[in-house]
């Protein structure tokens, strides 16, 4: 009998059988393949560090909270899917997009007052720059106050971070305050740049001030109560004051592109994702009115690439949330270390930044851009 010939269809059938015995086996069955229950994966030592402490044992996930919507309270909404570790609703009532269950308020307010990194002098040379160009947006497209000057005007800026919005804004206005969460940046402005920033909770302590302009970047978002922090604004401004904010754009072209891995997506921060229609709606029932809206900015293509809420789903609540938050500080701290190029770019890299420009202007021109800048004049 001569040797067997070796067919491909030969090989097929042995790696269906070794994939088959391989269920067999991670399931408990036998040969008959029935019967038995799954042998659960060896738990691997955990590291303690922020995020585990911050979290606790979270034996009966005390470190979440199911929340109805954070502009009208209403329990009513429509599912639209998972988000990392948590659920993206729509209320069904104002039709606001947010995230339930979401982290509790002590450990988001823990979060806050968390002790931030060493700025590095990338990151303050990129956090100079950008906070330069929304200036510059902000002087361009607020319209100016009746009778009075910018230069004889005063504002405050929630959530001012390190002072480089101050800073930047001081010698345009008569004076400038600022209202820092944490207390590290906030000394880190007093001390650095010479600003009154003050480490308050607008909420809960007592503030007398009143301004012509009060500025919160990309603050609104992050709020569990969204429509007391505008009334807070609405009763802190002088007549006919305004207000000047920024949020990412849930009706954005990246996010109807990019969907999940829309960069903007940030379960553990980002509570409420808001459009034109429902910011405007909620600024109008704060008593604000002249709401105008204005988007820019589109997300690189890259970030299609980009999984930064993927999570493993055999782990548990606890696992799941503490996967995406380190998953999400390697990130920003990769991000944060590029900081800016001090070579010269070359010419490809300026066309190609041009380019990039000119097709962000033609796609945010419908109200398409990543970034809402919304401003509102007092009732």
């Amino acid at each position: 009998m001569g040797k067997k010939r070796y067919r491909p269809q030969d090989r097929r059938k042995d790696d269906g059988n070794r994939q088959e015995r391989g269920r067999r086996r991670a399931w408990g069955g036998g040969p008959g393949g029935k019967g038995g229950t799954r042998i659960p994966r060896p738990e691997k030592t955990e590291t303690p560090d922020f995020w585990s402490r911050l979290l606790g044992s979270g034996e009966d996930n005390d470190f979440l909270e199911k929340t109805a919507c954070p502009a009208c309270g209403n329990l009513s909404a429509r599912i639209l899917g998972r988000l990392g570790p948590t659920i993206l609703r729509k209320c069904r009532a104002c039709s606001l997009v947010y995230v339930s269950p979401r982290l509790a308020d002590s450990v988001r307010r823990d979060m806050l007052r968390r002790e931030p990194a060493p700025l590095s002098s990338e990151r303050n040379l990129m956090l100079r720059h950008k906070m330069a160009d929304r200036m510059e947006l902000m002087h361009r497209e607020t319209p100016s106050l009746e009778g009075m000057a910018k230069r004889s005007s005063t504002l405050l800026e929630i959530g001012c971070r390190w002072g480089h919005f101050l800073q930047l804004c001081r010698p345009h206005y008569r004076s400038v305050e600022g209202l820092e969460w944490s207390k590290e940046r906030a000394a880190f402005a007093r001390e650095r740049f010479d600003l009154d920033v003050s480490a308050a909770d607008i909420l809960r302590e007592p503030w007398a001030g009143r301004y012509n302009f009060i500025v919160a970047w990309d603050l609104i978002e992050r709020e569990p109560y969204p429509l007391e922090v505008l009334r807070w604004m609405h009763d802190h401004l002088i007549p006919d004051g305004q207000i000047v904010l920024s949020a990412p754009n849930y009706d954005s072209f990246s996010r109807r592109l990019l969907r999940k891995r829309w960069p903007h997506f940030h379960p553990a921060r980002h509570l409420s994702y808001f459009t034109p229609a429902t910011l405007s709606a909620l600024l109008r029932e704060a008593g604000f009115r002249d709401v105008t809206v204005r988007t820019s900015g589109l997300s690189a293509l890259g970030a299609w690439m980009s999984r930064p809420n993927r999570v493993d789903r055999e782990r548990d609540a606890r696992g799941q949330w503490l996967r995406m938050l380190r998953s999400r500080e390697a990130a920003e701290t990769a991000g944060g270390a590029a900081g800016i190029s001090p070579g010269r770019e070359s010419g490809l890299r300026r066309a190609g930044k041009k380019l990039a420009g000119m097709l962000s202007a033609l796609l945010t021109a419908p109200g398409w851009g990543d970034e809402m800048r919304v401003y509102a004049r007092k009732s």
